[in-house]
């Protein structure tokens, strides 16, 4: 009986698991320093710390290259931090559009916001919100974190059901989900 019960349980303990580990990987410091690197829709761009203009934005990925001014070294995680919620709150949007057929509830409201370890949410009100470090993900892992919460929209479980509804919308869930656990704590500031 207990052995049957854990084996119905599989995912999820694993998945759980996967949680603790990433919990206890310790974010390295960034120096925001000319050469750094930081992830961007899973690509990795150098940094290159400029004499900016004040008219200027603070931060920008420009010439395949983010560039931040030199006098706002100092506030660089807050900056990363802004960009990537702009980008991708305008990801997330547009996927919204592209989805939108597809999908049998549509939410409320789609919010870019630190939820701590976890990926997305799904509130009430048919609220979404994604973290952040989304938009650092390669843009298939960010895909399956949006949907992840969309289906929530419909089932509020992680019972068969949500992971057959999740099936339906990305076939290749397990696969991305494993990915998620395995390198998603490579994707930080």
């Amino acid at each position: 009986m207990l052995r049957q019960l854990v084996l119905s349980r599989q995912d999820w303990l694993y998945s759980k698991l996967a949680e603790k580990t990433r919990l206890h990987r310790p974010r390295r410091e960034r120096e925001f320093v000319t050469g750094e690197g930081f992830f961007s829709a899973g690509r990795s761009y150098r940094l290159l710390l400029t004499e900016g203009q004040a008219e200027e934005e603070a931060l920008t990925l420009k010439g395949g290259r983010f560039q931040l001014h030199r006098a706002e070294a100092s506030r660089g995680r807050e900056l990363f931090i802004q960009w990537y919620s702009g980008h991708l709150s305008t990801w997330a949007e547009e996927q919204l559009i592209r989805l939108a057929s597809r999908l049998r509830i549509q939410p409320s409201s789609v919010r870019v916001a630190d939820l701590g370890q976890r990926w997305g949410s799904c509130g009430t009100g048919q609220a979404v919100a994604l973290h952040w470090r989304v938009a650092l993900l390669p843009r298939r892992m960010a895909e399956y974190v949006l949907v992840h919460e969309l289906v929530h929209l419909e089932h509020h479980h992680h019972r068969q059901a949500f992971w057959d509804r999740l099936g339906v919308m990305v076939p290749d869930y397990a696969e991305r989900k494993s990915w998620l656990a395995l390198h998603g704590a490579e994707f930080d500031l």
